[in-house]
């Protein structure tokens, strides 16, 4: 039985991803008006221990003693450096499988020494910043108030002193974040950061808020181009598609299936890009 992992996910911007969920839903220090998991109802304001690692392993072990993923990834029902075995899970796959590991965070926490250690084990670190403007910020990505200029402070030192790949999210909410005042002055601010790559990105399944909407594309490519007018580089920034549809599909498994479904919704069309 599987209870912590899901997947493959046929994920946009990992390829064939297997997912590992190191929380329980819905453990956020967040409650984003866009998340594909749904509304955070209380907010988790600490670290702790959700699960029991042994049984996260055996689950590892028997899905990836039959398979090799594009990446492991921890992310899932909620925030997974939450979790505070988070750094030991990463440096057991790493130990025990030619496969590369990616965590999905928020990076509320890379104030945290303790959390930039453990993400250090990992290939690669996909995290996010949706404004640089207070009410813009406060309005996507709900919570307790936050500094958003200590916030954006750490994940500059963080992006400067990760070993490994930094991809950071932008999700694109029309009448919120997609004004061109709003776009110049973050474009000047992920200039500041050491990434490999920036993401534009908007609702592909149901949000935690029926209001957000996909944006147009129209509206993303406006983006794209402002962007790339301020002179950031064209090939480190994308507007993300669709799930690219693999060779060899991969075998269905219908418990770690029904575990991805129940994480957030995925068309037909979707699933049948890697499974048989």
């Amino acid at each position: 039985m599987f209870r912590h992992l899901f997947g493959p996910v046929p994920s946009r911007r990992l390829g064939v991803s297997l997912g590992v969920d190191l929380v329980k839903a819905k453990s956020c220090n967040l409650d984003c008006v866009f998340c594909e998991c749904g509304k955070t109802d209380a907010l988790s304001e600490k670290r702790e221990r959700f699960k029991d690692p042994a049984e996260i392993k055996e689950e590892l072990r028997e899905v990836l003693g039959g398979m090799t993923p594009d990446y492991v990834t921890f992310s899932g029902a909620g925030e997974p450096t939450l979790s505070l075995d988070l750094g030991e899970i990463i440096r057991w796959v790493k130990g025990h499988y030619p496969v590369k590991v990616a965590v999905i965070t928020n990076g509320l926490l890379f104030s945290d020494p303790e959390v930039r250690k453990e993400l250090a084990a990992a290939d690669l670190v996909l995290t996010k910043i949706n404004s640089v403007h207070r009410d813009t910020f406060d309005k996507i990505c709900r919570g307790k108030p936050l500094d958003l200029e200590a916030f954006m402070e750490n994940m500059r030192n963080f992006c400067a002193n990760f070993p490994g790949k930094i991809h950071l999210e932008t999700f694109i909410i029309e009448g919120l974040n997609d004004g061109t005042r709003e776009i110049l002055d973050l474009t000047a601010y992920v200039k500041t950061l050491r990434i490999e790559k920036w993401q534009l990105n908007t609702l592909a399944r149901a949000g935690a808020e029926d209001w957000v909407t996909p944006a147009s594309r129209q509206t993303m490519e406006r983006l794209l181009k402002e962007i790339i007018g301020t002179g950031y580089p064209a090939d480190r920034v994308e507007i993300i598609g669709e799930v690219r549809e693999i060779e060899g599909k991969i075998e269905m498994n219908e418990e770690l299936l029904k575990n991805m479904r129940e994480k957030r919704e995925y068309r037909k069309e979707e699933i049948e890009k890697i499974f048989k």
